[in-house]
């Protein structure tokens, strides 16, 4: 009989980079897990100041990423998805934030 392994995809473990947004804003990759040979890797993206707040934008494979702009209070997190025309970029969802709503939450994932 097999075990299943179950993997939290929200481990922040193994941290990739950080970009910095400006203001003290900074969005971080993490690699949750590595597929290997086999698999596809999971990468988690994150949008923190650090201090006051910590939210999780969502979970990516190897063809798809997260790039956040920020223009004065707010940040807009745009999920690229290079999946369907075979290596070019295409937005296929987008989240938007208040960066003062976000800091009086005090929210971390």
């Amino acid at each position: 009989m097999y075990k299943c392994h179950r993997y939290v995809f929200f481990n922040k473990t193994n941290h990739i980079n950080t970009f910095s947004l400006g203001e003290g804003i900074f969005e971080e990759k993490f690699q949750p897990f590595s597929g290997g040979v086999l698999m596809s890797d999971t990468y988690s993206y994150y949008l923190t100041d650090s201090v006051s707040f910590r939210i999780l934008l969502g979970q990516c494979d190897e063809k798809e990423l997260y790039r956040c702009i920020a223009t004065g209070d707010s940040i807009i997190a745009i999920k690229y998805s290079r999946r369907i025309y075979y290596g070019k970029e295409i937005a296929v969802d987008s989240i938007f934030f208040s960066i003062n709503t976000l800091k009086k939450q005090q929210k971390f994932e």
